[in-house]
């Protein structure tokens, strides 16, 4: 840092690169430090959804314990060595390993952060292509398979990505859904969509939220409704049965879909009485919300995280879809829209980055989107056998904290021949690594992101521009990988591309044949590419017959299971509460905790939460503590009593209990909060989308001691 006076104050424009909402920014700097972040207001694509994390982002960039050199573990610490020695050391390790093991002994898990960062990702992939591993893990597993899994299962694609239009949308239901916290946006971004949303409802429209607890969003909704946990799907397949059953089916879009006649049948079949105490919300709610949506002028339904973090989360996604296609709002003006990019993110999806098909070594489990389970991990480090782990590349993630069953996995990493993390700072799951890697901050970065700029709402790029340097002497992420593999002898992009980030987003710039780097570069603000298209979906779809599939036999298998089960649960069982996860709006799930922690509440990831019904019936008070266990573990928390909150659903913060470790000083910050994913198993699954159950794990509570006065 500069720290000097003399220095020109200079103005940068650049994007926030925290989550996918990509707010514009406006950078001052004086010298290498920066002055302020705020938000740019002539960015002609969005800027306010900036908060609170966009404009404190310099406070994780400047923290004391950010990994400034690749460190080397020498015993029970660490020590600097330069990028050329920690490339060759690694480079060393996994020779060795793929020599003695093959290359499937050689794994890698991406986390959230790396998405935006389009170097760091796409050489990340590109090297483990060129190793030849299908031992690939990554954070989808986590939250989003479900959504992933549909698409490949209706569309043909993954990464299908059909946004709400939500200005036109008369009519939105949203399921697990809280963007008054985390913005309009899940695998896509609506800018600003979270007040264009209330101003819609200020004009007349309908929001109807779906969630056991009485959320941010939920208060300003026109309807809420408060489901069990991991319920969602008979309450949209309830739904579906009332809109069919009445006639009120768009008859063109179910004839335009294969084999939606299986959803009508399996549909028609129930009694919706039954699906109603499936999901304890009164029929006569289920009625009318089936009887609005279906007769709007517009609407869309969206199921998001809340949903998808749990048992049947794959089942609340298809349902959702099943309901928008059923009542032609698919791609369509005021439904669910396909986006429309600088690429064509589907057919790149296919043929340049083509995810791979092969199962997992123990379970046989195919990947989604490419990339197999976090549960799965543990036993593929610990298990002997052709293709056991043995070499292990942590991206820019802390799976430990953020996944189910953090101490098995632990245990896992720390037999690792060679552990390597990528990332900013030390976290809790590179505790036993071998080598650490220093990443890059978005502000020290510069690029354009193909990728991501394929799921805006409407089609827009901008390139990202570097405000301040990086440490001195620090390369970028994909220098390392480019680097390691110039060490081991591969070739990266089959010689597709040459090994540079530019080569490589100029020539998705030119297969998508819109717009070019020097028209980009002209526009610092970012630029918009066209309107807003509708029904392209037809034309990109990549199911074999180009049909929309409604009634995939997996999912029509799986809800058959659930529709056997007993209607409610046993009010006698031994886990007789299931927990549900909130986020707060100051910070990421299992990340930024180095900065933002300090200004959340002292208790933030201390509390578990249940409903004053519950606290009555068992004569709990607000302040007392208590322990709570699952088959997996047990936690100490404060109890808390709440009117927002369900009989049966206990809220838990999701992502806390991590350590930063700072490798440099050979000291250890202490951890926030409790890790309640302790509580999760990494057995009982999503058995198509394979994610923990997050939202709805069952729990019990018992009282150690009475609130102090």
């Amino acid at each position: 840092m500069t720290n000097s006076v003399s220095e020109p104050v200079q103005e940068h424009y650049t994007y926030c690169a925290i989550c996918e909402q990509l707010c514009g920014l406006k950078v001052t700097t004086r010298g290498d430090d920066v002055v302020r972040i705020q938000p740019d207001k002539e960015n002609p694509h969005n800027w306010a959804d900036f908060c609170i994390k966009g404009a404190t982002a310099d406070e994780y960039r400047t923290h004391p314990a950010r990994l400034r050199s690749p460190m080397k573990r020498v015993g029970d610490g660490y020590v600097a060595v330069s990028h050329e020695e920690a490339v060759d050391g690694i480079a060393s390790a996994f020779r060795k390993i793929i020599e003695r093991d093959g290359p499937d002994a050689i794994g890698a898990y991406v986390g959230n952060p790396n998405a935006f960062n389009f170097a760091n990702s796409i050489f990340h992939g590109a090297f483990m292509d060129a190793v030849g591993s299908h031992n690939r893990y990554w954070v989808g597993s986590i939250d989003q398979n479900a959504y992933h899994y549909v698409g490949e299962q209706m569309y043909g694609s993954s990464y299908t990505t059909l946004i709400p239009d939500v200005d036109t949308c008369q009519y939105l239901l949203l399921i697990g859904s809280n963007p008054a916290i985390s913005a309009m946006g899940w695998v896509g971004s609506v800018p600003n969509g979270w007040k264009r949303v209330l101003a819609a409802v200020e004009q007349g429209a309908e929001l109807v939220v779906v969630d056991p607890r009485l959320t941010e969003t939920a208060k300003r909704a026109t309807t809420h409704l408060s489901p069990l946990p991991e319920s969602d799907w008979a309450f949209l397949l309830a739904i579906i049965h009332v809109i069919l059953d009445k006639g009120l089916e768009n008859r063109a879009a179910c004839d335009s879909a294969s084999h939606f006649e299986r959803v009508r049948d399996i549909a028609l079949t129930q009694k919706p009485a039954s699906l109603a105490r499936r999901c304890d919300i009164p029929l006569s709610d289920i009625e009318q919300i089936a009887i609005g949506f279906a007769t709007a002028e517009t609407a869309a339904c969206v199921a998001r995280t809340g949903s998808a973090m749990g048992r049947n989360g794959v089942l609340a996604e298809w349902l959702s879809h099943v309901l928008n296609l059923m009542t032609g709002r698919t791609d369509s003006p005021g439904g669910r829209v396909l986006c429309d990019g600088v690429a064509d993110f589907m057919k790149l999806g296919a043929e340049v980055f083509a995810p791979t098909t092969i199962p997992s070594r123990l379970r046989q489990w195919p990947p989604v989107a490419g990339a197999h389970a976090l549960a799965e991990l543990p036993d593929e480090i610990l298990m002997p056998g052709p293709g056991q782990i043995r070499g292990l590349i942590i991206n820019a993630g802390n799976p430990t904290i953020s996944g189910p069953d953090g101490p098995q996995l632990d245990k896992a990493l720390a037999s690792l021949e060679c552990l390597v993390a990528v990332d900013l700072f030390q976290r809790e799951s590179h505790r036993h690594a071998h080598w650490l890697i220093p990443g890059l901050h978005f502000l020290e970065n510069e690029e354009i992101h193909v990728l991501y700029s394929s799921f805006h709402e409407v089609p827009f790029v901008q390139k990202a521009r570097r405000t301040v340097p990086p440490p001195q002497g620090m390369r970028a992420e994909w220098e390392f990988y480019r680097d390691l593999s110039d060490a081991m002898g591969l070739t990266l992009f089959e010689g597709m591309f040459p090994p540079e980030p530019a080569a490589v987003e100029d020539g998705l710039l030119a297969m998508g044949g819109r717009v070019d780097r020097a028209t980009i570069e002209a526009h610092p603000h970012g630029l918009h590419l066209g309107p807003k298209t509708y029904g392209r979906l037809s034309q990109n779809l990549l199911t074999p017959d180009r049909k929309i599939a409604a009634a995939p036999e997996p999912l029509i298998s799986l809800l058959r299971e659930r529709l056997e089960e007993p209607e409610t649960r046993d009010a006698k069982q031994a886990f007789p509460y299931q927990i549900i996860s909130r986020r707060r709006l100051q910070t990421m799930n299992s990340w930024l905790t180095e900065s933002s922690a300090a200004r959340l509440r002292k208790d933030v990831g201390e509390e578990i939460t249940i409903s004053s019904e519950d606290a009555k019936r068992d004569g709990w008070e607000d302040g007392d503590r208590v322990q709570v266990e699952s088959t997996t573990g047990r936690l100490t928390v404060t109890l808390r009593v709440s009117e927002e909150l369900r009989s049966g659903a206990a809220v838990m913060e999701y992502g806390w209990g991590s350590q930063t470790l700072d490798p440099q000083g050979q000291t250890i910050m202490p951890a926030r909060g409790k890790n309640r994913n302790e509580l999760v198993s990494g057995n009982d699954l999503d058995p198509l989308a394979r994610v923990p159950r997050f939202n709805g794990t069952p729990v019990r509570i018992r009282r150690i001691s009475a609130a102090t006065a």
